[in-house]
């Protein structure tokens, strides 16, 4: 199973199952309009973006480095964020209603392939990824959902 834990607005944590995949330390600018977050795997700096988030009508990300196994590519459609690996694009579509527990639902070329459900414990917010296959991409949906969920919890 995987999961991202927030400790902090600044900080997140990707899990699968109890061992530690990556760490993403958020580092804000400009009224916290703008982010650069930089994702660590085992202390080293495996990726970095750009996030921009004004408004949901005006938003906007930009890899500005990557160290990954495969090489991945942010395309922008009718404000919904694509990641393209090895030819396949991974979207999230998050829920409109933000007291649901499921955040958003996971597609691979436009096929629903799991959603996201948020958790909380002892006041310590979770979110909980269920995939309904074997994607072979799970990783990289993780780090799609640290790009597009950028301060998901700075109002909790």
């Amino acid at each position: 199973m995987y999961k991202a834990f927030f400790p902090s607005s600044n900080v997140s944590e990707y899990y699968q199952d109890d061992k530690l995949l990556f760490i993403v330390k958020r580092k804000r600018f400009f009224f916290g309009f703008r982010s650069i977050c930089d994702i660590y795997k085992e202390n080293i700096l495996i990726f970095s973006f750009y996030s921009l988030e004004f408004t949901s009508l005006f938003n906007n990300l930009k890899i500005l480095s990557q160290k990954l196994t495969e090489e991945v590519f942010i395309e922008k459609s009718k404000n919904r964020f694509f990641l393209i690996v090895n030819r396949h694009k991974l979207h999230l579509k998050f829920n409109s209603n933000p007291f649901d527990k499921k955040v958003c639902k996971i597609f691979k070329d436009d096929n629903l392939v799991g959603d996201i459900e948020r958790e909380t414990k002892n006041s310590k917010i979770y979110f909980n990824f269920n995939f309904n296959q074997d994607l072979d991409l799970e990783y990289y949906a993780l780090i799609l959902f640290s790009m597009c969920s950028v301060g998901i919890t700075d109002s909790i």
